[in-house]
């Protein structure tokens, strides 16, 4: 009777304050980052080729390069000096260089260098440019090689098999589908839900603190700390849920997004998630029960989160710190869980193991129940914002 107290008296203080930073802005955002990727994969991405040969051979390279869905050769420059300056100037994305003389030391199988320059610090657009600069470029040498071959009486088609004598054959475990759509949305929405749900639980129970209502809570559970923070944050859970639904269903069905795994550790993972990240925030508020302090200190917490969740830059390669930093934060283990099930049908026992940091985190936050209630008692906590 005392939980369903606490519920009553949760949703009575709902304003539009609350809807705003739980559920509206949130999902505004999200649909934001379902159309900024709409076109799935980076095209038109300018470059600058310098083409110091000039013949038949270089000027289809050109022509080629052009061809690509992700370059244009929007500046075609006359020296490497001008190359340079447009790539420090971040007005191209790379910068290719076909030597004089390219052509003839090609059909004297001579092994011409064509330079590739591009700036590493963007590290997906670099990746796409150099994946299909590095394609087009191959192909192109296993037919020159393969013409050269077949001239010398030996048939086509073997030629083309002699030319490629190793046959490369990927499985792309992190973007499978070479669709940015699918990797970087998915993280993007935990991110920013992630972020909304601290401080959604920090406003909760600061609110609490900020107006000395924190006694009048603790009364409403029967004086059950244990209570008083389930009723308090079920509505917020089943809003979140609910949401993290909404979203994902516009973003698998409209979005065309595939899932290919079992929908229903998809679902549990969100519903954990949803509850850690509550639980840390009622932690973070258990510190000193200031809610401007609890506010300032969750921003900082989550605000990197997207970086850290091992998407862009695997977790394994960072310092040891900042694996730790990853390793407390929520995002990081559904992020794991949401894209095995989705895009790479992993068995659900290899995903175990990311289900059990968030059972560890909840733990912790037993701890912080402790702190919270002898917080909550003390009047002196009270009407600080």
């Amino acid at each position: 009777m005392s939980y369903k107290k606490v519920v009553q008296r949760e949703l009575t203080r709902f304003n539009g304050l609350t809807w705003f930073i739980s559920f509206i802005f949130p999902l505004i955002l999200c649909l934001m980052i379902c159309f900024i990727f709409a076109k799935a994969s980076p095209t038109n991405l300018p470059i600058a080729v310098f083409n110091a040969d000039n013949s038949v051979l270089s000027r289809t390279i050109v022509r080629d390069l052009n061809a690509l869905p992700s370059c244009e050769v929007k500046y075609p420059v006359t020296n490497l000096e001008e190359g340079r300056q447009l790539l420090v100037e971040g007005k191209i994305y790379a910068f290719i260089v076909i030597p004089k003389n390219f052509q003839r030391d090609i059909y004297r199988q001579s092994q011409p260098k064509l330079a590739y320059y591009y700036n590493n610090q963007r590290i997906l657009i670099g990746g796409i440019i150099t994946k299909d600069v590095s394609a087009l470029v191959q192909t192109l040498i296993i037919g020159i090689d393969a013409k050269i071959k077949s001239q010398k009486g030996i048939p086509f088609q073997e030629a083309v098999k002699q030319s490629n004598l190793i046959n490369v054959v990927d499985h792309i475990r992190s973007n499978p589908y070479f669709n940015y759509l699918y990797l970087l949305s998915l993280t993007a929405f935990g991110h920013i839900l992630q972020i909304s749900m601290v401080m959604t639980s920090i406003l909760a129970v600061g609110t609490e603190f900020k107006y000395g209502t924190t006694k009048e809570w603790l009364k409403e559970a029967d004086g059950s700390i244990n209570t008083a923070l389930l009723g308090k944050f079920t509505p917020y859970i089943v809003l979140f849920t609910l949401l993290f639904n909404i979203i994902l269903l516009i973003y698998f069905n409209f979005f065309h997004a595939p899932y290919v795994g079992n929908m229903l550790v998809g679902f549990l993972a969100t519903v954990v998630f949803v509850t850690t990240c509550f639980a840390l925030g009622f932690v973070i508020m258990s510190i000193n029960g200031n809610f401007r302090f609890a506010l300032s200190f969750a921003a900082f917490y989550v605000a990197i989160g997207f970086a850290l969740a091992g998407v862009t830059f695997p977790v394994m390669a960072m310092p040891l710190v900042v694996k730790i930093y990853s390793m407390l934060m929520p995002l990081t283990y559904w992020v794991q869980i949401i894209l095995d099930q989705s895009m790479r049908n992993i068995p659900f026992y290899y995903d175990i193991k990311y289900f059990l940091p968030y059972i560890i985190l909840i733990f912790i936050s037993l701890i912080g129940m402790w702190r919270l209630k002898i917080l909550a008692n003390d009047e002196s906590r009270w009407f600080k914002s």
